[in-house]
């Protein structure tokens, strides 16, 4: 049996709470702030990687109702469980998952800090 939790929608019941995949991206300077611990990617050092996750997003409410308006959108963290975990806390690092043009492409180095930062693919 493995040690990763799993989402349970009888737990986790938050709207940006789902079954979506954990997807590790490469870093492409585009995003700005990591949804979990709200700090910029550049900060001090800009990240190779970051983790999307598509969460439902509320962007208004219907006029005279109490009807939520949501579509579904790409959020972005850090590749630290502690930036994830707050708001996933069924998140676990087997739960990442990439696309395979991206593992075909990863140098040496790229294999390496992924390692480093606890990431096995």
């Amino acid at each position: 049996m493995d040690d990763c939790q799993r989402y349970d929608p009888k737990i986790h019941r938050k709207l940006y709470q789902n079954a979506n995949p954990f997807l590790l991206r490469k870093y492409d300077g585009r995003i700005k702030k990591c949804r979990g611990c709200k700090m910029t990617f550049k900060n001090a050092v800009t990240p190779k990687f970051v983790i999307s996750h598509e969460e439902l997003y509320v962007y208004g409410r219907v006029m005279g109702s109490k009807r939520l308006l949501m579509t579904e959108r790409n959020f972005f963290y850090h590749c630290d469980p502690a930036c994830i975990q707050p708001r996933h806390p069924y998140f676990a690092v087997c739960d990442i998952v990439t696309n395979p043009d991206l593992m075909r492409r990863l140098s040496e180095s790229g294999i390496e800090h992924l390692h480093s930062l606890g990431i096995f693919l």
